[in-house]
């Protein structure tokens, strides 16, 4: 099972996402949460770069898409679809609805 929660910086989501994973390992599912970007050593690298950690650089909005674009495949190849195999529920911060609202 795969879920995201979208919504803007300090909507809830990460709190909705730690009460939701709580249920549901009480109920005996293995879960697996996950932020976008990141969550690959490329993903927190591009993470970083989109937030300006080490100094802000101007990026056009087409390279800001695909930056993000780019860290959801590593995400998507490196833990979400292994994980999804092996039957773990994935709730993700964040998905390609937020890039289509934001970066779009």
């Amino acid at each position: 099972m795969f879920i995201t929660f979208e919504g803007p910086d300090g909507s809830g989501k990460s709190t909705q996402i730690a009460l939701l994973a709580e249920r549901l390992r009480a109920a005996g599912r293995e879960v697996l949460t996950v932020r976008e970007p990141g969550g690959t050593p490329a993903g927190e690298r591009i993470r970083a770069l989109l937030l300006g950690e080490g100094g802000t650089v101007e990026i056009n909005p087409r390279a800001d898409a695909l930056l993000f674009n780019a860290s959801r495949s590593q995400l998507v190849a490196e833990v979400i679809r292994p994980a999804l195999a092996r039957g773990t529920t994935v709730i993700a911060d964040r998905f390609a609805d937020s890039t289509l609202a934001y970066q779009g």
